[in-house]
C-alpha cells in the first residue's frame, strides 16, 4: 500500500473514531447537574433527550468493522496477485534456464 493511501486511511479512521463518540454524547446545560443523579430511573421514565440511542452506535460499529474487513480482503488479494505473478515469472525463468 502506498504512503498516500496509508495516510488517507489513517485520516479517515481518525475522523471516524472521533466523530462517532461525539455524536453519541448528550450535552448537559452548563451549571446544571442532572436531576436524580445517583438514583436508578427506568429508561421508560426518562425524557427522550436523556435516553442513549443504541442503534446509531451499533450501526457505526458494524459499519466500521465491515469497512476494515473489506479493506483487509482487498489488500490481501492485491498481495496474493503480486506473489502469484512472481511465482509465474520464476517458473518461466526456471523453464528457460533448464532448456539446453
Amino acid at each position: 500500500m502506498s504512503l498516500s493511501m496509508r495516510t488517507l486511511a489513517a485520516v479517515v479512521l481518525t475522523v471516524f473514531c472521533v466523530s462517532v463518540p461525539l455524536g453519541a454524547q448528550v450535552p448537559q446545560p452548563s451549571g446544571q447537574a442532572p436531576k436524580n443523579q445517583g438514583e436508578y430511573v427506568p429508561i421508560e421514565q426518562l425524557p427522550p433527550q436523556d435516553q442513549l440511542p443504541a442503534a446509531p452506535l451499533l450501526i457505526a460499529a458494524y459499519s466500521f468493522v465491515l469497512i476494515v474487513f473489506f479493506a483487509y480482503v482487498l489488500s490481501l488479494s492485491r498481495r496474493l496477485t503480486s506473489v502469484q505473478r512472481d511465482v509465474d515469472r520464476l517458473g518461466a525463468t526456471l523453464k528457460q534456464s533448464s532448456k539446453p
